[in-house]
């Protein structure tokens, strides 16, 4: 029995060993308690060297997890290295994963549960059969009670997740892929980069210095105004306002750029292609967009000349122009009334055409300082306007022999001239009935003459 008392005696001690290890003073606050474990001196001096010794004095309430000495050997942390005040802020940024802001013993700590440190970095927890660990370091002692919070003794440095790099602006990760040079040159020569280092969203389809020396550009010869809109047209034809991944592209999706042309896609085994050019990496981030590397320059579609009425303010009543054989007027006849205008309107006909006023119908003779639209030529736009009765007529020069005439009637179509008749021609009424009497007796005679010779 008294052996029994024994081993009974034996086993509460060690399992009064694991539960509470480290004594504390819950009168002292967390740095004096760490201080006074033995375990701890490596995490004061860290403290000490970052500036925290103060925070962790302050009201709290702070849960702490704290390593032990051989915890801070195993992490390789030399505190000769923190040096530069850049050091002494990664020193804290470590110290501080370590810490909560707000009391939180061991029994409220449950499986997955995820919590926020002090420096702003979260943590994961794992309940197993009653072993806790923060991240990947065990929970040796817990619940160590202290003026201003509680303290957790773990058996790893926890190291805060490396911090993703800020991302730069497009013109920065432009200037820094090594194969846009002439595009970063470009969009400087044309003071584009300000625009691209903005808010964007941007999605740019960026060239590369390949694409630059096969599309012929030499930054060289826009040298003035009208060049360099040119340049800018082309530059803002590479950009989509907004943000576009290379998985929302779309086979024959259609997006209008930001010089305002319009672009095509087409996917096609996964490849997506931007008008001729292949997307040869896609997604490259950037803090206002994203960018995506093609291996052609584009092109902006040709402009649409302006279309210009040469008309513009002019009623036309009618529009006379050239009908498909080439050689007539089309329509031949027009009816007008006074004070119309008539418009003659032919462009790249296939052979030159004018309007040039003759004397009558079908005549050969033109009319001095007549009616004409000039020389003959293969575009014409000529009008006029008719402020009396009458009829025009007019040939086109250079084909009359090929009987191209036209004709305009204004209102009535004006007098006809009348053919004056003969006093006499052989056609008149007492000639034709003197004619038939004479007939008529050299017939009778006739016939008398052989009724004798009978």
């Amino acid at each position: 029995m008294n052996r029994a008392l024994t081993l009974l005696m034996i086993a509460c001690l060690s399992l009064s060993t694991v539960a509470f290890g480290v004594s504390a003073d819950e009168t002292k606050d967390i740095p004096a308690n760490a201080e006074a474990t033995g375990l701890h001196d490596s995490l004061v001096a860290a403290l000490a060297h970052a500036g925290l010794v103060e925070t962790l004095q302050g009201d709290g309430p702070f849960t702490v997890f704290a390593p032990t000495d051989a915890a801070f050997e195993a992490a390789g942390i030399d505190l000769s290295t923190f040096d530069t005040e850049a050091e002494n802020e990664t020193l804290s940024d470590i110290l501080l994963y370590h810490v909560i802001s707000g009391a939180v013993d061991a029994a409220n700590v449950t499986d997955g549960m995820v919590a926020t440190m002090v420096n702003g970095d979260n943590v994961t927890f794992t309940v197993t059969n009653e072993t806790v660990m923060i991240n990947d370091a065990n929970v040796t002692d817990r619940d160590v009670a202290a003026s201003n919070g509680i303290i957790h003794i773990i058996d790893k440095v926890l190291l805060p997740p490396a911090e993703e790099p800020a991302l730069e602006d497009i013109s920065g990760v432009a200037a820094g892929t090594g194969v846009h040079d002439s595009l970063v040159a470009a969009l400087t020569h044309a003071g584009l980069v300000a625009t691209l280092q903005g808010d964007g969203p941007f999605t740019v389809f960026a060239p590369t210095d390949e694409a630059f020396a096969e599309a012929g550009i030499d930054l060289s010869t826009f040298d003035n105004d009208e060049a360099n809109a040119t340049l800018t047209d082309i530059l803002t034809y590479h950009v989509y306002a907004g943000s576009v991944a290379a998985a929302d592209v779309t086979d024959g999706m259609v997006a209008t750029m930001v010089n305002g042309d319009d672009a095509t896609f087409t996917v096609v085994n996964g490849t997506v292609m931007v008008g001729g050019a292949t997307v040869t990496t896609a997604d490259v981030a950037a803090s206002n967009g994203v960018i995506h590397v093609i291996d052609k320059v584009l092109m902006p579609p040709a402009d649409e000349p302006a279309v210009v009425d040469p008309f513009e303010g002019i009623n036309c009543a009618a529009t006379v122009g050239i009908d498909s054989s080439g050689f007539a007027f089309s329509p031949t006849v027009v009816n007008i009334a006074v004070g119309e205008t008539v418009c003659w309107f032919w462009e790249d006909s296939s052979m030159p055409h004018n309007v040039k006023q003759v004397d009558g119908f079908k005549s050969t003779t033109y009319v001095e300082n007549g009616i004409t639209s000039g020389e003959a030529a293969s575009d014409v736009a000529f009008h006029h306007t008719f402020t009396e009765d009458t009829t025009f007529y007019y040939a086109c020069q250079p084909h009359i022999a090929m009987d191209m005439f036209g004709e305009i009637v204004v209102g009535d179509g004006g007098s006809e001239p009348v053919a004056e008749s003969s006093d006499e021609t052989e056609d008149t009424p007492g000639f034709m009935v003197a004619g038939t009497i004479i007939a008529v007796i050299g017939a009778l005679a006739l016939m008398g003459r052989t009724k004798d010779d009978n």
